[in-house]
């Protein structure tokens, strides 16, 4: 792959292992062979390795799995990993990568174009045969209900009454060795789907796939509205028509070069206890409820699979796949708006729960338009808080943003409680509401940290920071020399 170009490789789809091999070759992927028990050490590994940032775990020799299958851990944890999936260079700029994102979600389409065969039926399990155990699926939190196949996944239904095929990443708890659960709620577009089939008292057809092309993890938990095909956008990004494969014993459609696929229904009525599981947020707070049971009818896989997998907590993990699809909406929505930004960044740290916009100010009222565009868009509108900076500010240095909250947002006029807005069910400030799962107990706040607009150039106080203090040759001449004076760390 080219890395000395910042612009996307959108021409060819790109296998889960072509990405993982060059994750490798620049250093943020590693191999261990050491025997593993997912059940006991994985999750404790791939933990470590996140608030380390260090690199992507692939463990080649898991206690208990069949000869040849392998697990990943954290394969999107990193912004450089997401950049290097687009096609560009690992230390590509945030904003680039997310202005690549934006111009991807909003692009063309292109549909897929349906084979006869692919290597992700390699190997196909029917009826009796199908056996999860078969696989390192890892408990990855010690306070988790049991072991999850089904965190980098991604689960294929059918709406009831159109042709609209939604992709997207719903959870699934491993209950034995033909069963999983599924968290398909109220707010998310699979668990709309799974309403409709309930209503008319239905068996819903689903499929969960792993790998492929990393671009179909990328955009199946994006904000793609209802009713648009992410296979079509994922087509879009690449250039070419996405490969798919029917399902052996459903009517579904998954990608050719996938990894895994477990096939199945979701019948009315048929539930189980489910959870608890460490989300995105970095807190145990889903609990165990009854969720739907996925009954497996095939399972499927490639010579010598590889099950991708993100041990969740405390930032950063494999969310960042969603914090950067998050600022990309946000951005493409503001500029739609005509909206005066520089820049948007959802800050890895906040555990997916706030959007800083740097922008300029020609007049009143800026910091609110960017706030209600903000909450307007389908993820952003779990965000509760939105922080707005002026241009001088990097919104993606929690450093300046933080210093700009405590000297630029004056505690009485410019915080804005707005109570009753949607929060995320996974939200832990709204464990304990009754209607936690639709997203209600909290509310969102506006942080304006840019100044007034009444004040005139000469009432506002001077940044005092390298890049807007100093002469350009002055500038120059320290960047220049820098690493050679030995400052560079």
């Amino acid at each position: 792959m080219e890395q000395t170009t910042r612009t996307p490789t959108h021409a060819g789809l790109m296998d889960f292992r072509a990405w993982l091999h060059e994750l490798e070759r620049t250093g943020h992927l590693v191999r261990i062979a050491d025997e593993i028990d997912p059940q006991t050490e994985a999750g404790a590994i791939m933990r470590l390795a996140n608030e380390r940032q260090s690199p992507a775990q692939w463990f080649t020799n898991c206690k208990g799995a069949m000869k040849g299958a392998t697990l990943l851990g954290g394969p999107f944890a990193t912004k450089e990993r997401i950049a290097i999936a687009f096609g560009l260079p690992p230390d590509t700029p945030h904003s680039v990568v997310t202005d690549v994102f934006a111009d991807g979600l909003h692009g063309k389409r292109i549909k897929p174009e349906i084979v006869s065969s692919g290597v992700c039926q390699e190997h196909v399990l029917l009826g009796d045969d199908v056996n999860l155990d078969l696989l390192p699926i890892a408990k990855l939190h010690p306070q988790d209900g049991g072991p999850y196949i089904g965190t980098l996944n991604i689960g294929v239904c059918k709406d009831f009454d159109s042709e609209w095929v939604n992709w997207g990443t719903y959870r699934g708890m491993k209950h034995d060795k033909k069963s999983t659960g599924l968290w398909l709620g109220p707010l998310n577009q699979g668990g709309q789907i799974l309403k409709k089939y309930r209503a008319a008292d239905k068996v819903m057809e689903y499929a969960m796939f792993f790998g492929g092309d990393p671009m179909h993890n990328i955009v199946a938990s994006s904000s793609v509205p209802p009713g648009v095909s992410e296979v079509e956008v994922v087509g879009g990004i690449r250039g070419e028509a996405v490969k798919l494969v029917k399902c052996k014993t459903v009517d579904l459609y998954v990608p050719a070069n996938a990894e895994l696929v477990l096939e199945g229904t979701v019948s009315p009525g048929d539930e189980r206890e489910e959870g608890p599981f460490g989300e995105y947020p970095g807190y145990v707070v889903s609990g165990t409820n009854p969720r739907p049971v996925f009954r497996l009818s095939a399972l499927t896989f490639r010579s010598d699979p590889i099950l991708p997998a993100t041990c969740l907590g405390i930032p950063v993990d494999d969310a960042m796949m969603w914090v950067l699809e998050v600022a990309s909406s946000v951005k493409e929505a503001l500029r739609a708006k005509g909206v005066p930004i520089v820049d948007v960044a959802v800050p890895e740290f906040s555990g997916c729960h706030a959007v800083v916009v740097s922008t300029k100010t020609p007049y009143a009222g800026i910091p609110q338009l960017i706030a209600s565009i903000s909450w307007a868009d389908r993820n952003a509108s779990y965000f509760p808080y939105v922080i707005v900076v002026d241009d001088d500010v990097d919104p993606w240095n929690l450093g300046e943003v933080f210093h700009a909250i405590c000297t630029k947002c004056n505690p009485v006029r410019d915080i804005h409680v707005y109570p009753g807005h949607i929060n995320s069910p996974l939200t832990p400030y709204i464990a304990g509401h009754p209607l936690r799962e639709f997203g209600a107990g909290g509310g969102n706040v506006l942080l304006d940290c840019t100044w007034p607009i009444e004040w005139t150039a000469a009432q506002r106080p001077h940044r005092l920071a390298f890049h807007n203090t100093y002469p350009e040759a002055v500038k120059e001449k320290a960047l220049a020399n820098f690493a050679r004076w030995g400052l560079q760390r």
